[in-house]
């Protein structure tokens, strides 16, 4: 059973100890298969584990069920420098109460219909939405030459952003709530649907900045960008991409 559930969670690295269900909840513990971790001051590897730390995050819900982790975020202490450290979990930060893989669901949310309306139907406050969006847009923004769409600690079934065919790019912008000026922009893949990018900004030169980002390769591949009409002012400067990109 425990073994199904692991699989069933589908964390890299993640192995579910126990579940227990209540009503219309179910709550998964979970720890990290490692025995080790790295200390983050001298870089070297320990497997001297020194405390256990239980918290409890939203994940991803299973049909009509709430899942809940109950993260294990074990302490360990360096065996050269013997300095206590927590390991770290790529699928949740520190004190977080939710998972990437969760923010990045109810941003999509957002995005399909608004702010208010996704904090309202996920029992969140606009803070919390607003602070998902933020961590988000943070980790979105990955190097186009993995493969996978993921680098460094990011894992790619946490956050799958593959960028290699990306051939029709979507632009546009949303208020997060109407009248109060507050603005992302949303860029996506339109031949898959998938959320590729998210800036918490709207100034034409952090658009440019970010697409540069992705490198000579990644954007000269594209053929068709559609943009929204309130980016304008910006296409003077995104026209120096390749010619062929046709802006509707």
């Amino acid at each position: 059973m425990k073994r199904e559930l692991t699989k069933i969670l589908d964390l890299t690295g993640v192995v579910v100890k126990s579940k227990k269900e209540i009503e219309k909840t179910l709550i998964l513990e979970v720890e990290a298969s490692s025995k080790t971790a790295r200390c983050p001051s001298c870089q070297k590897v320990s497997h001297r584990l020194h405390q256990n730390h239980w918290h409890l995050v939203k994940d991803l819900p299973g049909g009509e069920k709430e899942i809940f982790l109950r993260v294990n975020r074990r302490q360990f202490k360096c065996n050269f420098c013997s300095k206590p450290f927590s390991e770290e979990l790529n699928f949740v930060k520190k004190r977080q109460k939710y998972t990437k893989r969760y923010a990045q669901f109810i941003v999509e949310e957002v995005i399909n219909s608004n702010l208010l309306g996704a904090a309202k139907r996920n029992n969140l406050t606009e803070k919390e939405v607003e602070s998902m969006i933020n961590q988000v847009s943070q980790e979105v923004d990955r190097s186009p030459d993995c493969e996978s769409g993921a680098c460094g600690q990011l894992d790619s079934r946490v956050f799958p952003i593959p960028l290699k065919n990306l051939t029709r790019l979507g632009i546009d912008e949303m208020a997060l709530v109407k009248g109060q000026g507050k603005f992302i922009v949303v860029l996506v893949d339109l031949e898959t649907g998938k959320l590729i990018g998210l800036i918490p900004e709207r100034k034409a030169k952090v658009l440019e900045k970010y697409l540069t980002s992705w490198g000579k390769e990644i954007l000269e591949q594209i053929e068709e960008v559609i943009r929204s009409p309130d980016f304008k002012s910006g296409e003077a400067r995104m026209t120096r991409f390749p010619s062929k990109y046709r802006y509707v």
